[in-house]
């Protein structure tokens, strides 16, 4: 399975940047870098998938492996990040003023970032704020008692990055 990247659009970014007369940066939000890595099972030498794999398959959901889409990322992050931006004053006139003020949106894009983060986390603690499927027996238990977070590996992969686009 090949990962396409999602972008979400932020209001008012590309006013800024025409302010700016720079390109937006990047900004990454998953499973990145060395934290597509799992530790072995007790008994193994390797893990017998990443997590970037395993991600992949719960994010859209993998059909032939019985496997519902249980969105982490994408869905969460869609549904809440204006809510969080604008709870968090992100997209107050202060912010803009302090963009303008220092000529570069990546400050502002590293809180948007975290606030991304913070979706992230919150659905993995409320089951995809309550939008995931159950397991299919509702007798089967793992070690943390809640979805996705089995041996806390996958949530723990989460990760994020921004970068200078030009």
């Amino acid at each position: 399975m090949e990962f396409e990247p999602d972008t979400i659009n932020v209001e008012g970014l590309e006013s800024f940047m025409k302010a700016l007369k720079r390109p937006p940066p990047v900004s990454r939000v998953g499973i990145l870098g060395s934290k597509t890595y799992r530790k072995p099972a007790p008994g193994e030498k390797a893990a017998p998938a990443t997590n970037g794999t395993i991600g992949a398959a719960h994010e859209y959901g993998a059909p032939s492996k019985g496997i519902p889409a249980r969105s982490f990322l994408r869905i969460p992050i869609s549904d809440r990040l204006q809510g969080e931006m604008e709870g968090s004053g992100a997209l107050s006139e202060a912010e803009t003023k302090e963009v303008l003020r220092v000529r570069t949106v990546v400050p502002w894009m590293k809180k948007i970032t975290a606030l991304c983060e913070k979706i992230v986390r919150g659905a993995f603690d409320t089951g995809g704020y309550g939008k995931w499927p159950g397991w299919k027996s509702p007798n089967y238990k793992n070690n943390a008692m809640q979805l996705l977070v089995d041996t806390t590996q996958l949530r723990d992969a989460q990760t994020s990055e921004v970068k200078e686009n030009g």
